[in-house]
């Protein structure tokens, strides 16, 4: 169930510095009886490793405590769509493109809205949405799959 306790994981963190520093150091801090004596002690260790000194005899001062939530979600599942099989769109509009190994050809402009799962597209072809063009060169083909992705399978190699 989304929000549920068991998806969550509570995390209680304290940030010390040793009295007059500027710089802090944030460690885990458990709960119950001793946890604050054991958070100044990783805390000195934490100093140790991170700036090569410790100075366990001096006065600690908490910076800042914090909760953390850290909880989990299912990840969503995305339905495909149905195949439309042997859908044939008609192109928008034809304009010339010009292609390195072709010159100018006379190519059709589809809308990508109008293109349903399971169209295929022999190149060259251009594909129009409001945010993207997608160019299909000659001697390639386009598929729409199931999740309305655009799949270019090249057929020979280039160069």
């Amino acid at each position: 169930m989304r929000g549920s306790p068991e998806h969550a994981v509570l995390q209680r963190l304290v940030s010390m510095r040793y009295l007059g520093q500027w710089r802090s150091l944030t460690v885990e801090m458990g709960s119950g009886l001793g946890a604050l004596r054991e958070a100044v002690a990783r805390f000195h260790e934490e100093h140790e490793r991170e700036f090569a000194f410790r100075r366990d005899d001096a006065p600690v001062e908490i910076y800042q405590i914090a909760l953390k939530a850290v909880g989990t979600t299912p990840k969503p599942a995305f339905a495909p769509h149905q195949r439309v099989v042997g859908f044939r769109p008609e192109p928008r509009l034809m304009r010339p493109v010009w292609f390195e190994d072709t010159e100018w050809v006379d190519t059709p402009v589809y809308d990508r809205a109008d293109l349903p799962a399971g169209t295929v597209l022999a190149g060259p072809a251009i594909i129009d949405q409001l945010d993207s063009t997608t160019v299909v060169p000659p001697g390639t083909r386009a598929e729409i799959d199931d999740w309305l992705n655009i799949l270019i399978h090249v057929t020979e190699a280039t160069r």
